[in-house]
């Protein structure tokens, strides 16, 4: 066999080894996702954070940027963006939060659709609540389906709120067409000084199914705490970022455990799995890649 007849068998060899070099690699690829349902499990939780502080936002007048008759009212400073109104019809307790058009808030949220929310006609006290539901809502493109409700369950002699939350029917749609689910039972601590707000401590659980199609039980094994005074350092998209907590995402026999922190203002957590131990940056981290270290 001549060298112009070994070059080209050479070549197709080559090409042949690459391709199935590269739809291994694809295949690795495709069974290390565990960074899906951690990240689908981090984004709602923040995502609840984001919504709890708009809805909050709509409820006080200090909020507003103006008294005018105009029933839209904007929010000071256009904090949600340009396009954010909100209409309240005082007769029967509903408060439309609107966002008419792609509006960019200060936290580089971007947020469209609708947010509808019932009230009681107590305000601040025991017992009363707000329910929400989402009208084609969306923040950066992920859809948010649902009802939640929230309650005041409890207030201390300091001011200090506990609120009881429940959310089912939870649905979040992402930008490739996939979707989870999730149901939670969640309890809050709000702490106060002077009526401004501290922070926010976190438990309960949540249930559901990722992107993947694969059920999940997340249970926070030590209050998840996001603190005011972080908030202008911890801007980011992915929503507000905690500060210190422990929570245990459960994936059939797989077992994950998600550590915020100390208290410090960064985005570091740790998450370790089957004894191995993974620094992560949650600025960084995209559902549907591989953890460095982590395996499936």
């Amino acid at each position: 066999m001549s060298l112009k007849q070994i070059k080209p068998i050479f070549i197709l060899f080559a090409i042949v080894f690459f391709l199935f070099g590269c739809e291994k690699e694809n295949d690795e690829f495709l069974k290390n996702l565990d960074t899906t349902y951690f990240v689908e499990t981090f984004l709602s939780l923040t995502y609840d954070q984001d919504i709890d502080q708009l809805v909050d936002d709509a409820f006080f007048d200090s909020s507003f940027s103006s008294r005018s008759a105009d029933p839209k009212k904007k929010f000071k400073g256009d904090r949600y963006g340009k396009c954010a109104t909100i209409v309240s019809d005082e007769i029967n307790n509903i408060k439309t939060i609107s966002f008419d058009g792609e509006c960019e808030g200060k936290g580089r949220q971007i947020r469209k659709g609708k947010i509808i929310i019932k009230y009681s006609k107590i305000k601040g006290e025991v017992g009363s609540y707000r329910q929400l539901a989402f009208d084609d809502f969306y923040i950066n493109d992920v859809s948010i389906e649902g009802e939640r409700k929230y309650e005041i369950v409890d207030i201390d002699e300091n001011g200090n709120k506990t609120f009881r939350m429940s959310f089912k029917d939870g649905i979040m749609t992402y930008p490739d067409g996939t979707f989870s689910t999730k149901s939670k039972s969640i309890t809050k601590y709000v702490s106060f000084k002077n009526k401004k707000l501290l922070s926010t401590r976190i438990t309960g659980s949540a249930n559901g199914t990722n992107s993947n199609g694969e059920l999940f039980v997340m249970e926070i094994i030590s209050p998840i705490v996001f603190v005011s005074q972080c908030s202008k350092e911890l801007i980011h998209n992915k929503g507000k970022i905690p500060i210190s907590g422990v929570k245990k995402i459960q994936k059939g026999d797989q077992e994950m455990i998600v550590d915020f922190g100390d208290g410090k203002c960064d985005f570091i957590a740790e998450v370790s799995k089957n004894g191995i131990n993974e620094i992560i940056d949650l600025k960084k981290i995209k559902r549907k890649r591989k953890f460095k270290k982590i395996k499936p």
